[in-house]
This record gives C-alpha cells, sequence and structure tokens, in this order.
C-alpha cells in the first residue's frame, strides 16, 4: 500500500480515528502499531529477471552471441556478467557497482546518460519507464545481491530536481520503503544561491510529500535568480529517518546507518 502524506513546513500533521468494534486497539484504547514484515523489503535479482533483464533484455542480450557477451538470460548469467564486471565500452566503469547506481554503467546505459558508448539500452526503444529504472538502481543501491534484498542499510538511490519558473520540485528515491511519519520538515534543510551572489539563503517555505519509497519537496517560489540549489536531508538521533524496517536510513553513504546526506543541482 502506498501511504501518503502532506507536510506543509511549521505545520502539525493531525490523524483522525473513527468509531469502531475496537478491533485493533490495545488495552488503553490506542491503535496497535503493525509489526514490521519479517522479511525485509526491497527489489532481487529474482524480480529484476522476471520483469526486466527475462521479460525485455533477451531480445538481444541472449545466448553465445549476446551483444557484447552480455547475457542476461538467467538470474546467474545476469549476476556473472553485471556485478563487478567491467564495461566492455568503457572498461574503467563496472557494468553494476554494488552500492553505487550513478557510478554503474548499465544505469547510464539504460538512462541515455551523456558520454555512453553507443546506443540508449534497450537497443532502438521502447526505453524503460524511470519507475523500471528505479528499481534497478534500488537493487545496485542495496548492494545488489545475488539473493534476497541485501543487509546493506536503505540509502538514496536517485533524485531529481525539476525548476519552471519560480517553482522548483525535487524528488528523492530511496532503495527501500519509509516508515512515513518518520519525515519532516526538521530533517531538511534548504537552500540556495543566486547568480549575483555566493551567499546561500534559507528557504523556508516548501512542502513534502512521501510516497511510499520517496520524498517529493514542492518549493512554489524560489527567487527567479536562483542558479545553485542545496538539500541537505539529516537523520539525528533524536528524530531519525528510518525504512519500513524502522531501520535507520544511510544518510551519508558510508554503508553505515544515519548521517547527513548533501546534493546540490545547479538549476537552468
Amino acid at each position: 500500500m502506498i501511504k501518503k502524506l502532506l507536510i506543509p513546513t511549521l505545520t502539525l500533521t493531525l490523524t483522525a480515528c473513527g468509531a469502531g468494534s475496537g478491533k485493533g486497539l490495545d488495552n488503553q484504547g490506542l491503535p496497535i502499531k503493525d509489526e514490521p514484515p519479517t522479511q525485509t523489503n526491497g527489489v532481487t535479482l529474482t524480480s529484476l529477471q522476471q520483469t526486466i533483464f527475462g521479460a525485455i533484455c533477451t531480445n538481444c542480450h541472449t545466448g553465445s552471441n549476446a551483444p557484447r557477451g552480455l547475457r542476461l538470460d538467467s538470474e546467474e548469467n545476469s549476476y556473472a556478467f553485471l556485478v563487478n564486471h567491467a564495461a566492455d565500452e568503457i572498461p574503467d566503469l563496472m557494468r553494476v557497482k554494488p552500492g553505487n547506481p550513478d557510478a554503474s554503467y548499465i544505469i547510464r546505459k539504460l538512462e541515455g546518460a551523456s558520454g555512453i558508448v553507443g546506443s540508449r539500452m534497450p537497443l532502438g526503444g521502447p526505453y524503460l519507464s524511470q519507475e523500471q529504472i528505479n528499481r534497478v538502481r534500488d537493487w545496485i543501491a542495496n548492494g545488489a545481491p545475488r539473493s534476497g534484498t541485501g543487509a546493506s542499510p536503505t540509502k538514496i538511490s536517485n533524485i531529481k530536481v525539476e525548476k519552471i519558473n519560480n517553482h522548483l520540485a525535487a524528488s528523492i528515491h530511496f532503495s527501500r520503503s519509509l516508515e512515513v511519519d518518520s519525515i519532516s520538515e526538521k530533517n531538511l534543510n534548504l537552500f540556495y544561491k543566486s547568480v549575483d551572489s555566493d551567499k546561500s539563503y534559507p528557504i523556508d517555505k516548501f512542502y513534502l510529500l512521501v510516497l511510499d519509497q520517496s520524498l517529493e519537496i514542492n518549493i512554489p517560489d524560489i527567487d527567479p535568480n536562483a542558479d545553485l540549489l542545496n538539500i541537505t536531508l539529516k537523520s539525528p538521533n533524536e528524530t531519525p529517518i528510518v525504512d519500513a524496517q524502522l531501520k535507520n536510513i544511510n544518510g551519508s553513504d558510508d554503508h553505515n546507518e544515519e548521517g547527513e546526506f548533501h546534493y546540490e543541482q545547479i538549476l537552468k
């Protein structure tokens, strides 16, 4: 189920419970918090094989004559020819670098990033949706495990920023589902710099929308001269951001829980 929470800054979030049979309440009449599922959520290689690698990529990448020798016609081959395997087109890059989607050549090929050799994949399209690509990103961010969903802490696997006139929207995508109630404006600092000054200016008016694995930031009125956005996502001990398993996220990208996430985006 996708949970939604709209948080205007500097306001309180209220929840209302209607009358009912009392089922699901504790001995004080309060709602019983659901226990986290026993199986860690996240993307598995098995699911990617069924929905992307085997279902789409094997239109070309199958058998002994697979392009660039990249066989994706079984879980075993997908893992062997992707994870920590140098990209033939750019040998300095791994096809999949566990824990780092942005440094994984497969992501660059799927997104058609600048600097790739040859064409965007799948060759000639139709291309994968961002949702499909994010699933590959999530698997890599979680360590590209051979089986299961991995033991690495949940981390940010993708971020997109778009500015239209004086409106700015940022989407921060996490590698696993979040505990919605653990995120508030207290976890976020936003600043911008303008073309005529090196000074950083705080952004005080913004809205947050939490959607399962993503944090959507809406800035309705940013200085038209702003040309650099700075996002700091904090997960301090007193108000940590946690995933659906109630484990602290890996904010500092050091393979450990907690820490701060810093991001800068040039605004065009």
